[in-house]
């Protein structure tokens, strides 16, 4: 059982508008709505592939009954903290006339203590049943900055292998509990390092610097650029995923970990890790939403994946 934390669970809407300009009326051409947030778009891509999974953060309002129906339909088991407010909602609008994206993301809810120490209750209780634990996104108001590497610290007490994407402070703090693998994109890479990397020179020597903290694997993710993958001990490589048709970059980065984890959890090879974690990525980005369709589209991405080596393994 795969367990993913999504701490800022929502409801994602997107909207495909041909020429869209702030200030005109437009009439979307076709418009979805998903459980959103991205440890929810985790959970999806990892079912996409056919993994078990279950999933728990804060869900408030009208907003829970319609993510963990939406969800359970997928095959996704969610054990959802009930919170006092109203989870977000967050918009998209693809205009693929102009291959331009607008985001529009409401401010999350404020939560209570008490709610906080109830999902690190339901954390602490569900890693006894998981083989693997992903935590993915922002939190909500009212989590403290050391909540993530409070986590963290709980899965690697338990022995659970533990993959973490976040941003800002919340990565910063949880680096000092060494999961096992993080996935910042370039620019979260960069507010953590607190300066400027060179492509892939840099990247590689701030990824070695995290690695000498306790960290065993960092995924450095760059968009259409691919992806830089730095292990331990087994070498450095980028990825460049083949050429796509882009429709939406929402959701590429959470498809990615998905890949990888999906991979790592089989015991695959790390080169067929790489290219799950990049093929997943790409297919995503082709679809219109945040997940990839099916695993066929996926497959059908694999082989052309390039891998160059940036250094040799130990």
């Amino acid at each position: 059982m795969m367990l993913v934390m999504c701490a800022n669970a929502g409801i994602d809407r997107t909207y495909e508008v041909e020429n869209f300009a702030v200030g005109s009326y437009h009439m979307p051409r076709r418009f979805r709505a998903d459980a959103g947030g991205k440890g929810v778009n985790v959970a999806r891509a990892l079912r996409t592939l056919g993994a078990e999974v279950l999933l728990v953060g804060f869900a408030g309002g009208i907003s829970q009954p319609f993510m963990t129906e939406m969800l359970a339909q997928q095959g996704i088991v969610t054990e959802f903290v009930p919170i006092g407010e109203e989870s977000r909602l967050c918009i998209n609008i693809v205009d693929p006339s102009n291959a331009s994206q607008t985001q529009l993301d409401e401010t999350s809810p404020l939560v209570t203590p008490d709610e906080v120490e109830r999902l690190k209750r339901q954390w602490r209780r569900l890693l006894d049943r998981s083989n693997m634990a992903i935590i993915s996104g922002s939190a909500p108001r009212g989590v403290p900055f050391h909540f993530y590497e409070e986590m963290v610290q709980l899965a690697r007490d338990k022995r659970v292998p533990l993959m973490l994407d976040a941003r800002d402070q919340l990565l910063a703090s949880a680096i000092d509990a060494a999961p096992e693998v993080i996935k910042p994109n370039l620019h979260e890479l960069q507010e953590l390092i607190g300066s400027p990397l060179s492509v892939p020179q840099g990247v590689v020597k701030a990824a070695k610097d995290l690695i000498g903290r306790g960290v065993r694997i960092v995924i450095v993710s760059m968009g259409k650029r691919g992806a830089i993958f730095v292990t331990a001990r087994q070498g450095s490589y980028w990825a460049v995923p083949p050429e796509i048709e882009s429709v939406s970059s929402v959701g590429s980065g959470d498809a990615t970990v998905a890949g990888f984890a999906a991979a790592s959890i089989r015991n695959q090879p790390l080169e067929q890790r790489i290219r799950w974690a990049v093929a997943m990525g790409a297919a995503a980005a082709s679809t219109f939403g945040a997940v990839p369709e099916s695993k066929r589209d996926v497959e059908g991405l694999l082989a052309g994946v390039r891998i160059e080596p940036l250094e040799p393994s130990a």
